[in-house]
């Protein structure tokens, strides 16, 4: 038998059952108190809309700088922005998890490329560049996983995708130390 929250916690099952936002209320009203529901809604509320007016300004400025386009005077904005503003528009219509799955994708592959650049520097100042290595290889494998065996990846079995990760991650990083032990 599969366990699921609903026969486990009939609570919580009559919570998400409801929307997400009341999930959210009851969960930080009562594990938190007052103060801790308004942090929470700062949370959950405040700070998305930020990232996302911070996320589409600086995206604007980055095209505008990339076109080199002057974006000092308000037409110039809007020529970029309000093709931005409609894909982003469009966005909403897509399945939000996806869009998250892709995001936390890339951030993992950000995140790996900054490792290695680190270990790169670590190499070339003769210092200790396993405390780098180490975490970029482990990145390295969750992400050639992930890509293989993910619904909008190739879809490849578990077993498949984790061997040809890891055969990848050898060859990855076998290059990788090639490049720059030398």
């Amino acid at each position: 038998m599969q366990w699921h929250f609903s026969t486990a916690n009939p609570q919580l099952a009559a919570i998400y059952s409801s929307s997400p936002s009341v999930a959210v209320y009851e969960m930080a009203s009562v594990l938190a108190g007052p103060v801790g529901l308004i942090i929470t809604i700062i949370g959950v509320v405040i700070c998305p809309i930020t990232s996302g007016d911070t996320a589409l300004r600086s995206s604007r400025i980055t095209i505008a700088d990339s076109l080199h386009l002057n974006h000092e005077k308000l037409v110039s904005r809007l020529k970029v922005a309000i093709p931005l503003f409609l894909a982003s528009f469009r966005l909403t219509f897509v399945d939000f998890s996806l869009i998250w799955r892709y995001f936390a994708w890339s951030q993992l592959i950000v995140a790996t490329v900054v490792l290695y650049s680190a270990t790169a520097y670590l190499i070339k100042k003769e210092k200790h560049y396993l405390i780098a290595l180490a975490p970029a290889i482990v990145c390295t494998v969750i992400a050639f996983a992930y890509i293989l065996q993910a619904p909008e990846g190739l879809r490849l079995p578990p077993m498949t995708s984790n061997i040809l990760s890891v055969i990848a991650t050898a060859i990855t990083t076998a290059i990788f130390l090639k490049k720059f032990k030398n």
